[in-house]
């Protein structure tokens, strides 16, 4: 499944630091996130965008490395932050990282990106333009 997922682009500038997106806004591109995937570089990203707003869980079911996971509003308003989620390989052991209101798209990052780039709840990113 993880072979047939075909993920568009994009990118994005957080507190001056500039990020290449992954993005997942279907079915299967968000089931398969970064599921087998290579880790990613602190230049790289992944951006979940939901129809709507909700407490969207992640797991990090058959990933090989640590994230940091922000959720942002419709207007791109930092509700919640995971930092340094792990890993895990048993669907029967692995918890849904969810967040404490509602948001309408997921930033996976690089661990250690959310400290390092200074974000916290509250703060205000700017949504790229997504491709059609």
């Amino acid at each position: 499944m993880y072979k047939l997922a075909r993920f568009k682009v994009s990118s994005m500038t957080v507190n001056g630091k500039r990020l290449d997106l992954r993005v997942a806004d279907n079915f299967l591109t968000q089931s398969v996130g970064l599921m087998h995937s290579t880790p990613l570089k602190e230049s790289e990203g992944m951006l979940f965008v939901f129809g709507r707003n909700g407490r969207w869980g992640i797991w990090m079911l058959n990933m090989g490395f640590s994230i940091d996971i922000v959720w942002l509003d419709s207007y791109g308003t930092v509700t919640s932050i995971m930092r340094d989620a792990s890993p895990c390989r048993s669907m029967l052991t692995c918890p849904v990282h969810k967040p404490e209101s509602a948001s309408r798209y997921v930033l996976e990052l690089h661990s250690g990106f959310a400290k390092e780039h200074g974000i916290k709840i509250g703060d205000r990113l700017t949504i790229p333009k997504l491709p059609t």
